[in-house]
């Protein structure tokens, strides 16, 4: 039996109702991976950030180091030089003394011999 005008008004009526729900159903997915997709690149975003201020920090920190090397380096020079004056004034000191003694000696020397 051939379906009537209205049957078939009615039941296209009703498929273009299911449409209508499933396609704001889908309007509804697409809001939302919209949003997730949004919330993807601001994380994203965030994270390149966070890379470019570690990065940034490593710089500092190498520079930091490069700078700390040089101190020790000079450090070590001046201590180098330092410990150089210190035997040069040791000797200078030590020949004195010698000088001093053999005066000594040498004047007890000629008393003695008088």
């Amino acid at each position: 039996m051939p379906e009537t005008v209205n049957t078939r008004v009615a039941r296209l009526e009703y498929l273009m109702g299911r449409l209508a729900e499933k396609q704001e159903k889908l309007d509804d997915v697409l809001v939302l991976l919209t949003e997730a997709q949004i919330k993807t690149e601001e994380r994203f975003q965030e994270t390149d950030l966070r890379f470019q201020e570690t990065e940034q920090r490593f710089r500092q920190t190498d520079e930091r180091f490069e700078e700390t090397g040089k101190l020790i380096r000079e450090t070590g020079q001046h201590l180098r030089e330092l410990d150089r004056q210190s035997r040069e004034r040791d000797r200078a000191l030590d020949e004195r003394v010698d000088k001093l003694v053999s005066a000594i000696g040498e004047m007890l020397r000629n008393g003695r011999a008088k």
